[in-house]
C-alpha cells in the first residue's frame, strides 16, 4: 500500500518550471527567423520592435531577439514588448517552404522535365 502512496505522490507531484511563466521570443509577433538558418529558434534571428535606421538610407537594422532579451532598457529578461502571434502555425509553415524553397524548386524542375515531354509527344 505504501508503494501506491509513493508512486501517486510522484504522479501529483507539482512541476517546479523556472522561467516557465516568461514569454519566449519564439511565439512573439516580432520575432523573425532567419530564413537561411537550419533552425527557427536560431541565435541569430532578429526581433522586429528594436533596432537602428541608418538615416542616409532609410534600411532599419533590426537587433538579434538574443541581445534585446539580454538588454533591460529593450525588452528585457521579462519580455516587456512581447505580443503573441495570433498565426503561428502559418508563420512556422512559411519558415519552412522558405527555407526548403531550392529544394522545393529542384523537384519542380525534375518532374517538368519528367512530365512534360509525355504531353507533348502523344
Amino acid at each position: 500500500m505504501k508503494i501506491f502512496i509513493i508512486l501517486f505522490y510522484f504522479v501529483n507531484a507539482e512541476k517546479i518550471i523556472r522561467n516557465g511563466n516568461i514569454p519566449s521570443c519564439r511565439t512573439c509577433k516580432y520575432y523573425k527567423p532567419a530564413y537561411y538558418s537550419s533552425d527557427f529558434v536560431s541565435s541569430i534571428n532578429k526581433c522586429e520592435k528594436t533596432g537602428v535606421k541608418d538615416i542616409h538610407s532609410d534600411i532599419i537594422e533590426y537587433d538579434y531577439a538574443i541581445s534585446s532579451r539580454k538588454d533591460e532598457n529593450l525588452c528585457g529578461f521579462k519580455g516587456r514588448y512581447y505580443e503573441q502571434e495570433k498565426n503561428m502555425n502559418l508563420k512556422l509553415l512559411k519558415f519552412l517552404v522558405v527555407k526548403n524553397l531550392p529544394i522545393i524548386i529542384a523537384l519542380f524542375i525534375s518532374w517538368s522535365i519528367i512530365t512534360i515531354p509525355n504531353y507533348i509527344y502523344r
